[in-house]
């Protein structure tokens, strides 16, 4: 069974390797490659500014968020009462828009429908605190005033705008530093912008016309294939004739790459004057904020900077050395998969299938799940065989056992309705924030799916570590009693020690269990595609991720048979079938290796 799983997934995944190597030669030739040695650096710029932003925001919203309020608490007053009067107002204003005019007299009685209405639902609204009295009854009063007729804004509320603006323009020109460096990060990168973008949609062009003629000349040989194996000539005829009219003309990949190397001087020049200027605006760049959020943003910023710049340097030099016609080896399309960093499918510009995210989701969720599920189901495991009397064996035993009959769609429920909210209303306490990765932004995340996963585990390592301590041969149990041992003696130095290569064994057969699972980490790990970031620290735990087992759930079944996507996922079905294989081959390795002598 294990041979004809295997050769079912090398069968649909054995052409990737050359379909991905071929996507990538077109990546290349095409000149998508090129435009992304630009484009790589500048997401970064992006990250960077707006990161500024944000800094930005926080630095100014106390010092606006009074002025703001009280300006956004009117305008939704402002817009409860015209809700409330809007069929009268529009008659009104359908009336107002014949032509003819109306007569005054027929107007009359839609004016006053109007403002019967508008007076009305002025003064049922409810105004907010941040009203004094005396603003609550102007601003009333002049709510009852609106009209389809008058498009000027009341009084009080154009008041409010020019307080905002007033005190939005104070504190901008408190946070000078931060508004000029953001303005500068995103000004020095307009250039380059603006001709990375036009190198794109001439590159794009490239790839389309290069894949069309794939496509057309692939399904050319398939019909000159039928035609030669068909046996009616009628049939035949026809075939040859479709083969025929779908011959289209190769592309010259060198004529439209010498119009993207035309401009590459151009391109290097735009990114060194932002080089230029994005160290003038470092150098401007305040050090720290008046907040810790905004001084972490800014001190980020800053950390970043130096690196980004470095990037931009390399850049210039891969643009001067590019060759559009470098061949792709096997190699390097078989390195893009196991060390690529990006997993990007149904793209308009180009597909990258790297394995390394999902990889690393996986190995972090079953770090968690096993570190919390060992000691849990050891130990039950233990008391349970050794401690337990026979009433609570009764109890335990079933409890645990029960856990594998619940399905791990309902587990998945739990933890995204229950557990998830648990968790981040947990981070949440004062107390606790010397936590890392506290408090948390996402509920669904690795922490929530490792703690299921632990949850669904603990059956399996339960049952096999009771197992392996029934199998403890009862001479070393009467040999130890002989020598006068206590309980706790003979089970934590001769039980334990004589089963433990059936409870590591457990341990890893849990191991193979939670790597395995998907329904759980589909809906609860958060789904994104990206390698987590060990810089954070433990708190690494609580960014959400996706797994192995979780993208071929996702997206098998939107993927069309035999592309390059669908080869791309039995290609990981084959490394996570061998992953399997390798747990339990350990697990039988250990079992023998520590498995006590007979006498």
């Amino acid at each position: 069974m294990l041979v004809l799983i295997m050769a079912f997934l090398l069968r649909e995944g054995a052409g990737f390797l050359p379909t991905y190597r071929h996507e990538l030669e077109i990546y290349r030739q095409a000149g998508l490659e090129y435009c992304d040695i630009v484009d790589r650096p500048l997401q970064q710029q992006r990250v960077l500014a707006n990161a500024l932003r944000r800094a930005l925001s926080i630095e100014m919203d106390p010092l606006t968020k009074a002025a703001r309020e009280r300006r956004d608490a009117a305008f939704l007053l402002k817009a409860f009462v015209e809700e409330k009067a809007a069929a009268a107002r529009t008659d009104l204003e359908h009336a107002l828009e014949q032509t003819p005019p109306p007569d005054p007299a027929a107007l009359a009685p839609l004016r006053a429908a109007v403002k019967q209405k508008t007076a009305h639902a002025a003064a049922a609204a409810k105004y907010p605190a941040l009203f004094s009295a005396a603003e609550k009854s102007q601003l009333q009063a002049e709510l009852a005033e609106l009209s389809p007729e008058v498009s000027e804004l009341p009084a009080f509320l154009q008041s409010l705008i020019t307080e905002f603006n007033v005190q939005d323009q104070k504190a901008r020109s408190n946070f000078a530093g931060i508004i000029s460096t953001g303005e500068r990060f995103e000004e020095a990168a307009e250039p380059v912008i603006e001709v990375l973008d036009e190198l794109k949609a001439l590159a794009l062009e490239t790839k389309e016309q290069a894949t069309e003629h794939f496509t057309l000349k692939s399904g050319r040989q398939q019909l000159l294939d039928a035609a030669a194996t068909a046996a009616d000539p009628d049939r035949k005829a026809a075939l040859l004739a479709e083969a025929e009219s779908s011959q289209s003309t190769a592309i010259n990949f060198g004529d439209r790459i010498e119009l993207l190397l035309s401009r590459r001087e151009e391109l290097i020049a735009k990114l060194q004057a932002y080089n230029t200027e994005l160290k003038a605006a470092f150098r401007e760049m305040p050090e720290r904020g008046t907040t810790a959020e905004a001084t972490a943003l800014v001190a980020q910023v800053r950390h970043e900077i130096p690196h980004h710049l470095q990037e931009i340097r390399l850049a210039m030099a891969n643009l001067q050395s590019w060759k559009w016609d470098k061949s792709v080896p096997y190699i390097n399309a078989l390195g893009a998969f196991f060390f690529g960093s990006e997993w990007i499918t149904n793209s308009s510009w180009q597909d990258f299938f790297g394995f390394l995210p999902l990889l690393s989701g996986s190995l972090v969720i079953a770090t968690i799940a096993i570190l919390i599920a060992t000691p849990v189901s050891v130990v039950a495991a233990i008391y349970t065989n050794q401690f337990a009397s026979e009433r609570e064996k009764e109890l335990i035993k079933p409890v645990i056992e029960f856990i594998q009959a619940i399905p791990s769609v309902v587990l998945g429920f739990i933890g995204i309705s229950l557990v998830g909210n648990l968790i981040k209303d947990v981070s949440e306490w004062s107390w606790l924030q010397w936590v890392p990765g506290f408090p948390i932004q996402e509920r669904l995340n690795m922490f929530n799916a490792g703690c299921l996963l632990a949850f669904m585990a603990v059956p399996t390592m339960f049952s096999l570590s009771e197992d392996a301590l029934n199998n403890v041969p009862r001479a070393y149990i009467d040999a130890s009693d002989a020598l006068g041992a206590t309980k706790l003696q003979t089970v934590f130095r001769v039980i334990v020690p004589a089963g433990i290569s059936g409870i590591l064994s457990a341990i890893l057969l849990g191991l193979g269990r939670v790597v395995g699972e998907t329904m759980v980490v589909l809906l609860v790990a958060g789904n994104r595609i990206a390698i987590p970031d060990f810089s954070a620290g433990p708190g690494v735990i609580f960014q959400p991720a996706h797994t192995l087992t979780g993208i071929i759930a996702q997206e098998l079944g939107e993927v069309s048979r035999g592309s390059s996507h669908w080869q791309a996922l039995f290609m990981v079905g084959i490394v996570l079938f061998a992953i399997s294989l390798l747990v339990n081959w350990c697990a039988r390795a250990v079992a023998r290796r520590f498995e006590p002598h007979k006498a």
